[in-house]
C-alpha cells in the first residue's frame, strides 16, 4: 500500500489523471442538471488546479513554493464571476461557482500528494449538491417566497381584493411596489408560504378578471 501511494506521489501525470477523474465525477452532477460550468469545465478547472500545483513545487523551489498555486484562486474567482448571473429579481449561478472553487481545491489537494483531502472534499461536496437539493427542495414546499408582479386595469383600489386573498390563505406578504403605468396600475408584492397555498393563489389571479397580467418570480433576492 506504501509502495503504490510513493508510486503515485512520484508520478505527476498519475496526479493529473486523479484529478481528471474527481474532476470528472464531480462535473457529472452540474452536468446532469445542464448547468452553465458542466463536466468539462469542471475536468479542466480540476486538472489545471493539480498541474500548477505541480509547476508551483517545482519553480518556486526552495524558496517560495506556493508563488504559482497563490494565484489559482485568483483565476478560479475570475471564472467563478462569470457563470453567476443576475436580473432585476433572482440570482442564478451561485452553486455553481462554488462547485468551482471545491473543484480547483480538490486538484490543488492532489497536485501536493493529499489524496485523502482530496477524496473527504469530493464526497463532501457530492454530498451537499446531491443530498441537501432534496432538503432545500422539502423547505420550499413549506415555506416558500414568490415575487409577483401584477398589472391591474384601472380601477378603484383592484389590489385589494388580492391583499385580501393573501390574508385569507395567511401567505406572509409585502407589497414593495404600486406605479400607475398608463391605463394600468403595476403593483408588486413579495409573498412567502407553503407551495400549495401559493398554487392557489396563482389560480385566483388566472381567474380574476380585473388583472391584466401577472407575473412570477421564484426565490427573489
Amino acid at each position: 500500500m506504501r509502495q503504490a501511494l510513493q508510486i503515485i506521489e512520484d508520478d505527476q501525470l498519475l496526479k493529473v489523471l486523479i484529478a481528471l477523474v474527481m474532476g470528472a465525477i464531480l462535473g457529472v452532477e452540474r452536468e446532469y442538471k445542464r448547468k452553465a460550468a458542466g463536466m468539462r469545465t469542471m475536468t479542466l478547472i480540476c486538472m489545471s488546479s493539480a498541474v500548477f500545483t505541480i509547476l508551483s513545487a517545482k519553480l518556486g523551489f526552495p524558496g517560495s513554493p506556493d508563488r504559482v498555486a497563490s494565484n489559482i484562486l485568483t483565476g478560479v474567482g475570475f471564472i467563478g464571476a462569470g457563470v453567476i448571473f443576475k436580473n432585476d429579481y433572482t440570482i442564478d449561478g451561485i452553486t455553481t461557482a462554488a462547485s468551482i472553487w471545491i473543484a480547483s481545491a480538490i486538484g490543488m489537494a492532489v497536485g501536493m500528494s493529499n489524496y485523502l483531502l482530496a477524496v473527504v472534499a469530493l464526497a463532501g461536496s457530492l454530498g451537499v449538491l446531491i443530498i441537501l437539493e432534496f432538503v432545500e427542495k422539502r423547505i420550499a414546499e413549506i415555506n416558500d417566497k414568490r415575487l409577483y408582479t401584477i398589472y391591474f386595469y384601472e380601477e378603484k383600489a383592484p389590489h385589494l381584493d388580492v391583499e385580501k386573498l393573501l390574508q385569507q390563505f395567511k401567505l406572509k406578504h409585502r407589497r414593495i411596489l404600486i406605479v400607475r403605468k398608463e391605463k394600468m396600475i403595476e403593483v408588486n408584492y413579495e409573498v412567502r408560504g407553503s407551495r400549495q397555498k401559493l398554487e392557489q393563489l396563482d389560480e385566483f389571479l388566472l381567474r380574476n378578471n380585473n388583472i391584466f397580467q401577472y407575473q412570477v418570480h421564484a426565490n427573489p433576492l
